[in-house]
Parts: C-alpha cells; sequence; structure tokens
C-alpha cells in the first residue's frame, strides 16, 4: 500500500486514496499561513473495484479541495491535533480528511478517499 503520507482512514480500506504532509509556511506580512505541497510528500493508490474516474477525482481534489484547504490555512485554521476539516464533494462520492496532528501548525496530514455509495 502506498499511503505513507496523508491522513489516511483508519476504519477501512478505501478503493482510491490519495494523501498528501503539507507545509504550512508563514509568509511575510500576512497574518496566516500558505499550503505548500511537496511532490515528494504525497502519494497515491487505487485498488480494484473503484467506483469512481480518477481524472474527476483529481479534479474535485484540485478545484474544490485545495482551495478549501488553502483559505483555511491562511485564516491560521490548523494549531491543534483535532483541528481537522471535513470536506465532502457534492454528490457525496469522495471526502476529505485535513488535520496538523502533532506538528503545531507546521504540517498539514491531507488525505482524499472514494466513499463506497455501495454501503
Amino acid at each position: 500500500m502506498s499511503h505513507e503520507w496523508g491522513n489516511y482512514p483508519e476504519n477501512f480500506t478505501p478503493k482510491m486514496y490519495w494523501g498528501a504532509r503539507a507545509i504550512l509556511e508563514r509568509g511575510s506580512g500576512h497574518p496566516g499561513k500558505a499550503l505548500c505541497l511537496l511532490p515528494d510528500c504525497q502519494s497515491f493508490e487505487r485498488l480494484d473495484g473503484c467506483q469512481r474516474d480518477q481524472d474527476a477525482f483529481f479534479d474535485w481534489i484540485n478545484t474544490k479541495v485545495l482551495p478549501e484547504l488553502r483559505r483555511l490555512a491562511s485564516e491560521n485554521r490548523f494549531h491543534e491535533w483535532n483541528d481537522l476539516a471535513t470536506i465532502q464533494s457534492e454528490d457525496g462520492a469522495f471526502m476529505c480528511q485535513a488535520t496538523p496532528k502533532g506538528s503545531y501548525g507546521e504540517y498539514l496530514y491531507i488525505g482524499c478517499w472514494e466513499v463506497d455509495l455501495e454501503k
């Protein structure tokens, strides 16, 4: 499994998962932080039985999830372990959860996955 990065769900194995450990970087002259993704701190896996298209998954991440997480980071919303942001796609097919875990606002652990709509 290639889910070494991000916020992997604990109670099930998703059929499609993208995770990242992003840096929350303070910009000069700004009260909030910038969300910086690094290519070597991301992982993706797709298991047999995926119900959704990979392109739709990444389109949702790029157009909905990352802009919302950037907005929250710019408002300094990620400090404590339990500062959890949950984002779900409009059709309920995809879920994202992001948290700084124990990084004191230095990193954001992001996990996005396909929701099993058959359950």
